[in-house]
């Protein structure tokens, strides 16, 4: 394993034999011939440390990150629809009449929720792109919206519940913007729908968790316990990932920081200035032997030399460190990173960059197909349980088991469409294709909605209609997680926080205003009708995504050139201060 780490690191790709085993995930060194090779014969580890590329987090600490993530998003997403199942049941306390019901408990506070929520993205994105700790932020993010949401248990009146849901908002609307610009920096391109179907996991099987619960709990212990149920898991959860995450590295994962890592790590002059440096490094690390990564300057106090004689031959290769980083440089990639083989993304969101992303025509045609596709997952997730409830005749435990099969299907399908999703954007063409997988999916998906809404009878044992939500779970979850994975792709890291935070507010609009929509259909048209006109939104949806098809692959190229033109600017900045602490 030694061996094989010295040579990933020594010797070009091109000029060796390939084990199979990718240069970014080998980590370690061995150790000099001799002490006399490392200043006070200080030897560095020779431990083999498995990890991602630049991150220098290892496969299992990513996939726990991941894991904690979806887990905490999904009790956030349990609270969203908590009161459906039991609507009823709150509007009887509450005094209120059917058309009360549906405006003031259906509408009202699904439209206060995200009222609040999409602002909340909105400031929490650009925090997110700031270098400011992002798992610190998302734990105050759930602690902020969730401690509303166990206040749920004690309301006494209808307005002291509007209040506590539009706090709750807080928490939906600020993580997803958190979530992917996370997990943009712990997974290449390659990868991210694989990751954005975890995430978007949480959102589906979060609400059917929601469901289960409220309509399980509820109907016995009343409407109000199962939002203390579900909001106090989310605040430990958000809580151990606090202190057991590491923050990712900015822009680690990228293609053009990853060929740019390449062509530093890989030729002659790379490989003596790693091996030039080796000896200031392995003295830093002393006796560490844990494989992680740890802050050292291995540039030594002038920006010249590293302390042992060497400075000279250092300072003939370009330095390709960013001026934030100068004097906290960090060797990440492995004991043998420094200046001369570490590459490190320092871009930071500012106005400008905000405006050129809003121009792009991805990011356009993405956040335009959210208010339509999103206004049938309002309905359901407000109205449906009622709706079999008291239109259909089911019992609320029949309503709850049919809404909780579409959570099911939605799961799947999302699972599904992740994996094959990735695939096809993998393949050769593949970029311009899922976009034409999503627009199909998303149009069919409409289908078995029109059939539940309009059919008279379900028959025996209701088995079409909890078929039909299977399905339509399926096939309307297809989109969410490819079109989260191409917003990541078309959006260089230091932005993604922000778009996604537009992202989620007009999801928010649909998801909040879409039910006030339909309960102003519903006052006009009656129930059936305006569930109908809301389930049609799925075929303005796909159209919009057929618009992805012509320009997807470019601009994903586009993207990947913003990033590279932040590191040559960043490479020259620190070229023009090395040049002026030169002549000082």
């Amino acid at each position: 394993a030694s061996l094989r780490g010295l040579e990933a690191r020594l010797i070009p790709a091109d000029q060796r034999e390939d084990d199979g085993m990718p240069d970014e995930e080998l980590h370690g060194v061995v150790p000099a011939s001799s002490d006399e090779a490392v200043p006070n014969g200080t030897r560095p580890s020779t431990r083999l440390n498995r990890t991602d590329s630049g991150s220098g987090m290892s496969r299992r600490e990513k996939w726990y990150t991941v894991g904690l993530l979806t887990l905490t998003a999904a009790m956030l997403y349990a609270d969203q629809n908590l009161l459906a199942p039991n609507l009823s049941q709150a509007a009887e306390e509450f005094g209120f009449s059917e058309r009360e019901k549906d405006v003031k408990l259906g509408g009202w506070l699904q439209l206060a929720f995200f009222v609040v929520g999409s602002p909340a993205s909105l400031v929490i994105g650009w925090l997110a792109d700031k270098p400011i700790p992002r798992t610190r932020l998302f734990f105050l993010t759930v602690l902020i919206g969730e401690g509303p949401c166990l206040a749920t248990y004690w309301v006494k009146t209808y307005w002291q519940l509007f209040a506590v849901r539009a706090m709750t908002g807080v928490a939906v609307g600020g993580c997803l913007p958190l979530l992917f610009s996370l997990c943009g920096d712990l997974f290449p391109p390659e990868e991210r729908a694989y990751v954005a179907s975890f995430l978007t996991i949480a959102t589906g099987a979060g609400i059917a968790l929601g469901q289960i619960m409220a309509g399980t709990v509820g109907p016995t212990y009343g409407w109000r316990l199962p939002f203390l149920l579900a909001a106090a898991p989310a605040i430990c959860l958000a809580g151990i990932l606090y202190v057991t995450v590491r923050e990712p590295k900015r822009g680690s994962q990228e293609e053009a920081v990853r060929a740019r890592q390449s062509e530093r790590g890989g030729g002659p002059r790379a490989r003596a200035a790693a091996a030039a440096t080796y000896g200031s490094v392995g003295a830093r690390r002393g006796d560490d032997d844990d494989g992680t990564d740890d802050d050292a300057d291995v540039r030594g106090s002038d920006g010249g030399g590293d302390g042992s004689g060497r400075g000279d031959e250092k300072e003939k290769l370009p330095p390709i460190h960013s001026p934030s980083a100068r004097s906290d440089a960090s060797a990440s990639s492995s004991a043998f990173s420094s200046e001369a083989t570490h590459v490190e993304y320092g871009g930071k969101i500012d106005l400008a960059k905000l405006r050129r992303q809003l121009k792009i025509r991805s990011n356009l045609v993405i956040l335009a197909q959210g208010l339509p596709g999103t206004v049938p997952w309002g309905m359901l997730n407000a109205y449906f349980v009622d709706y079999l409830h008291v239109q259909k005749g089911l019992s609320v435990e029949e309503g709850t088991l049919a809404v909780t099969l579409f959570g099911l299907g939605a799961v799947i399908g999302t699972v599904t469409g992740g994996i094959v999703g990735q695939r096809i954007y993998n393949s050769p063409g593949g970029r311009s294709r899922i976009a034409l997988v999503m627009a199909i999916t998303t149009v069919l998906g409409s289908a078995p909605g029109y059939y539940f809404l309009n059919a008279n009878g379900y028959g025996p044992g209701d088995i079409w209609l909890y078929l039909s939500c299977l399905l339509g779970g399926c096939l309307a979850s297809v989109t969410p997680p490819n079109v989260r994975a191409v917003l990541l792709n078309v959006n260089p890291p230091e932005t993604r926080g922000t778009m996604f935070a537009f992202y989620t507010q007009i999801d928010d609009v649909g998801k909040g205003a879409g039910p006030a929509l339909v309960a102003g259909f519903i006052v006009e048209f009656g129930r059936r009708v305006a569930f109908n006109i809301a389930v049609s939104g799925w075929l303005l949806c796909g159209a919009i995504l057929l618009c992805l098809y012509p320009f997807v692959d470019g601009d994903v190229e586009n993207a990947q050139e913003a990033v590279r033109e932040e590191l040559d600017a960043e490479e020259a900045a620190f070229n023009a201060a090395t040049a002026e602490e030169g002549r000082t």
